[in-house]
Parts: structure tokens; C-alpha cells; sequence
């Protein structure tokens, strides 16, 4: 071949290679976003069954085409799915079976779904034209690369290339090599198709070189777990493991029985959809045997990486719901940030709690385990802000965003609540340390104000948990409680630093602490609109039948207060 040829040749793989892995990122990318945060709700309830799982992993992979899905046998075999698409273009026979082929009808796919996309006026709508424009797109690609490569079939050295790949060791490494140079095994199988239908290639090539590739995808998966926790490597892990014992266990058994044997259809050539047709039958094989024998894998991966104490009192600790690896699939992680967020909710009000005991009963123990639960809710809402922050750089549906800006100021009023109730028990903690102490009535009315905002948080924590409205409806009541509860406290105070049963000392921290459980009701209340808004409803005139329904439950700590 000419130095002019060599260089079309390069120049029309590249692009071709190009186009099909942008067409397929993109169709990936906006079914990932349009399934949005449903895939959580769905993977929870489905995954539980091992059958369902491997169910539920083929059918979501046959969409959006890649195996790090989390239901890892089923997902494996549904990014077959892209083998067969692609196996279309090989169709041949009459006109008719001719408009079949991809090649024949996308060109006015793509520009139907432009003009489409152009006119779109919701976001669904424009989902569904990016879809069809990056299975248009990855299909040109495709016939680009196998137009690409057919001067290639009179060239006796790329002949005798391809004839040292029928070694099995030497496809193997061939498979995984590319997979890893271009990241997606999908991608590596395509090329092969493309060989196929354009200059040849036997079964003898093909079954190696396949096998390799899904070894080379699960290294791909091994280099994107080292930044993850532990958690996110044993996942990555037991792909690799299942690729690993799978395709070995294959190759072995199929070659040592060629031996004795001699298939003779590895000397055929085998085209598109024969390479297709093995993809699947392989992966259909490590289904049957895995799904009902692959439980001794998991004692295996934690060979590897041991679960042990220290990593077990950090799940305690930390939100390893929040994991890294999820941030590729927008929707999912969402979901993740909002059943952080309660558990956020759930801590802080813990809390909250122990610190209304550690007021009571002031001593060490009470105060240290006070405070263990002050760190536990401060290192949730860290990891939360910071796990936001990222998401939100994310590409993702508008709705999903809007719903991510909600989640993120409910987290903010969380940690501020921490926050806040971490200066109140300094403060009390320094003040009580000082030798200073309240008085019996002062001790009450502190007692009163903190169980009131202890009952409203309550509320504000359930409401959230279930996202229901109740409270953002009756929160203008618990508003007014709080105020006038304040304003009472407030007065009671005055009267006893005139008459000297209190100091300006106790009367700066008593101060202090009113102010801060007000504060905490007023976080009460932000959160109970983040919860009308998501709802999509906006702030009602609480009903006379609501105001004295909840007036009833506070007129014990007002009578407390007047006795």
C-alpha cells in the first residue's frame, strides 16, 4: 500500500472509531439521565431476588449499554445487545432486506431526529432526539470503519497479522489492549464486526479477541475503584472475578477439547452477527452456572480486601451510600443525596436529644456520647455539601437539578441545626466548667423552650422522612409558639436579673441557649418550604381547626411557664 493509502486508511478508522464511541457515550449518557433518579427505587425493590437481579441488569444494559450498573451478570449480558445492533449492517439479499441495514436508513434517522430535536419543547422530548441522533451517529461510525478497513483484505501483511491472533493467548491480549486504549468493550467488539464484514475474520480470531475484550473492561473497572472506598474496589473486583473465572474456565476447556477434537468452524470465517452470536452464548453460559453458584465469589473479594473492624465502625460513621463511582449516573446519585439527607435528619435530631439529657443530667459519660453524636452529624453533613458540590457539576435533567438545589439548602439547614447545637453545649459545658449554675426557675424555663423546639424538630424530621406537607402547612403556628414561648421566657429572665437571682453571666448563656433553640425552629421552618416546593404546592393560611389542634399540644408547657 502507498504512504497516500496507509494514511486514508488511518485517517477513516479514526474517524469512524470516533463517531461510533461518541454516538454510543451519547445514547448512554442521556438514557442514564432520562431514567433519572427512578433507577434507585427500581433497583431496590428488583435486586433483592438473584434471578430478578440478573433480569433487571440485562434489561437496563440492553439501554444504555455499559456493565457498571451494579447488577453485574445480568448487565454483562445486556451489552450483547450492542454486538447485535451492530450485526445489522452485515444484512445482505434484496432491496427490501437491503433498507434493514442501518447504513441504509440512518442517514434520514439522523436527519429526521435533528429536525426533531430542533422543535423539541421539553426536555423529554429533546432526551428522546439526542438518543436517536447517537444511535444514528455510532451506526455511520461504524460503516465509516468497515469502509475504512476493506482495502486492507489484499494486503498479504495485515493478512498474516490476523492470522497470529487465532494463537488464543495472543487474541486474548489483543482484546483486552484495545479495551483498554479506547475504554469500552462494546467499542472493541465493534471494530472486530467491522473486520469481519470487510476483510475477514474466523471464529478462531474472533473467540479470543472477545474474550479479551471483557477481561479488559473489568481493568478499566479496577482503575476507576482505586479513588473509591473500599466498597466501590470489592464491586470492582468481583466483576473482574466473574470476567475473569468465566472466560478463563472457557478458553481452557474449549482449547484442551480442540486439541483432541479439532473444530473445524474455527478455520471459517465468521461475519457481524457470528461474533454477535458468540458475545451473547458466552455470556448466556457464565449466566446458567453464576446465578446459581456465584455466592462463593463474595468470601472470595473479601479474601482480598478484608472487612474488618475499623472499616466497619467507618460505615457506622460515614454516608458510604455517598460513593463516587455513582456520580456517573446523575439520577442514581441523587436518589442517594436524598436518603443521605434523612439520615442527616435522623442524626441531627439524635443529637439534639442527647444534648437536652446532657442538660439534665451533666455528667461525663452523657456529655461524651453528646458529643460523639455532635461528630457524627457534622461528618454527615460534610460529606453531604461535598458530595453535592460534585453532583451538581453533573449533567442532568432540569427537573432533577431543581431537585438537587432543594436537597442541598435542606442539608445546609441540617448542619446548621448541628452546628448551632454544638455552640449551645460548649457553651453550657464552659459555663457549668466555670463553677456558674441556673436557677431552679431559670432551669424550667430552659427545660420548657428546649422540649417545645424538641417536638417541633420531631415533626420537621417525620415530615421530611416522608415528604410529607403537614408540617410546611402548620408551620406558621409553630412559629408563633416558638415566639411567644421566647417572648414569656424572655421576660422571666429580666424579672430575675432586676431582682439578682441571676448574673449577667447566666443571663449571657440563657440568652445564648434561647436564641439557639429559636434558631432551630427557624431551620424547622426553611425546611418544611423545601418540602411544599418539591411537593409543588405553595404556603397555605393554616385552618382555626389546625391552629387549636396544635396550640393544645404546647398549652402544658405555656401553663407551665405562667405557674
Amino acid at each position: 500500500m502507498s504512504g497516500q493509502q496507509i494514511f486514508g486508511l488511518v485517517t477513516g478508522m479514526l474517524s469512524g472509531l470516533a463517531l461510533f464511541m461518541f454516538g454510543m457515550n451519547v445514547m448512554s449518557d442521556t438514557l442514564t439521565q432520562l431514567a433519572g433518579g427512578q433507577l434507585s427505587s427500581a433497583i431496590d425493590r428488583i435486586t433483592e431476588k438473584r434471578l430478578a437481579a440478573w433480569s433487571f441488569g440485562t434489561a437496563l444494559s440492553v439501554f444504555v449499554q455499559s456493565s457498571v450498573t451494579g447488577v453485574m451478570i445480568g448487565a454483562n449480558l445486556g451489552t450483547t445487545a450492542t454486538a447485535w445492533l451492530l450485526s445489522l449492517n452485515s444484512l445482505g439479499g434484496s432491496f427490501w432486506i437491503q433498507l434493514l441495514k442501518p447504513s441504509s436508513f440512518t442517514p434520514f434517522l439522523a436527519i429526521g431526529s435533528v429536525v426533531f430535536l430542533m422543535f423539541a419543547n421539553t426536555a423529554r422530548k429533546k432526551s428522546i432526539g439526542t438518543i436517536v441522533i447517537g444511535f444514528s451517529v455510532m451506526m455511520i461510525g461504524m460503516d465509516m470503519m468497515s469502509s475504512a478497513v476493506a482495502p486492507l483484505q489484499d494486503v498479504p501483511a495485515f493478512n498474516q497479522m490476523m492470522f497470529s491472533v487465532s494463537n488464543p493467548l495472543i487474541g486474548v491480549l489483543v482484546g483486552i489492549a484495545c479495551t483498554l486504549m479506547i475504554q469500552s468493550s462494546a467499542a472493541a467488539i465493534g471494530i472486530l464486526q467491522a473486520l469481519a464484514m470487510s476483510v475477514g475474520v474466523t471464529f478462531g480470531m474472533a473467540i479470543p479477541i472477545v474474550c479479551g475484550a471483557q477481561l479488559g473492561t473489568c481493568l478499566t473497572a479496577i482503575l476507576a475503584s482505586l479513588q473509591s472506598n473500599k466498597k466501590g474496589k470489592r464491586a470492582a473486583l468481583l466483576h473482574l472475578f466473574y470476567n475473569l473465572i468465566r472466560n478463563s474456565v472457557f478458553l481452557v476447556v474449549f482449547y484442551l477439547i480442540n486439541m483432541f477434537v479439532r473444530f473445524p468452524f474455527l478455520q471459517a470465517e465468521t461475519g457481524a452477527v457470528g461474533i454477535a452470536g458468540f458475545h451473547t452464548a458466552i455470556n448466556l453460559l457464565g449466566s446458567a452456572i453464576f446465578i446459581p453458584f456465584g455466592g462463593f465469589m463474595i468470601p472470595l473479594v473479601h479474601k482480598v480486601i478484608p472487612y474488618d473492624k475499623a472499616e466497619q465502625q467507618e460505615e457506622a460513621d460515614t454516608l458510604t451510600i455517598l460513593n463516587p463511582l455513582f456520580l456517573s449516573n446523575p439520577g442514581f446519585a441523587l436518589t442517594q443525596v436524598k436518603t443521605a439527607s434523612v439520615m442527616l435528619a435522623d442524626a441531627v435530631q439524635e443529637y439534639f436529644d442527647a444534648y437536652l439529657d446532657s442538660i439534665t443530667q451533666n455528667t461525663e459519660e452523657q456529655l461524651e456520647k453528646t458529643r460523639e453524636l455532635g461528630d457524627k452529624a457534622g461528618r454527615y453533613a460534610a460529606q453531604l455539601k461535598k458530595y453535592c458540590i460534585s453532583l451538581s457539576a453533573r449533567r442532568m435533567q432540569d427537573k432533577d437539578a431543581r431537585n438537587l438545589v432543594l436537597l442541598n439548602n435542606a442539608v445546609n439547614d441540617y448542619a446548621e441545626m448541628a452546628e448551632r447545637i454544638t455552640n449551645m453545649l460548649n457553651s453550657i459545658t464552659q459555663f457549668r466548667e466555670g463553677g456558674h449554675s441556673f436557677s431552679e426557675e431559670a432551669e424550667k424555663d430552659l427545660r420548657v423552650f428546649g422540649s417545645a423546639a424538641q417536638e417541633i424538630l420531631e415533626a420537621t424530621v417525620h415530615d421530611y422522612t416522608t415528604q410529607n406537607t403537614r408540617l410546611a402547612e402548620t408551620v406558621q403556628i409553630y412559629r408563633e409558639i416558638i415566639t411567644d414561648m421566647h417572648g414569656k421566657i424572655s421576660k422571666r429572665n429580666v424579672r430575675r436579673l432586676h431582682s439578682g437571682e441571676c448574673g449577667q453571666d447566666s443571663n449571657f448563656v440563657f440568652s445564648d441557649l434561647c436564641a439557639g433553640y429559636e434558631r432551630i425552629v427557624d431551620r424547622c421552618d426553611s425546611i418544611a418550604s423545601h418540602i411544599l416546593t418539591a411537593a409543588g404546592e405553595a404556603v397555605r393560611t393554616p385552618s382555626q381547626e389546625q391552629y387549636d389542634a396544635i396550640m393544645a399540644l404546647f398549652v402544658d408547657k405555656f401553663e407551665e411557664l405562667d405557674s
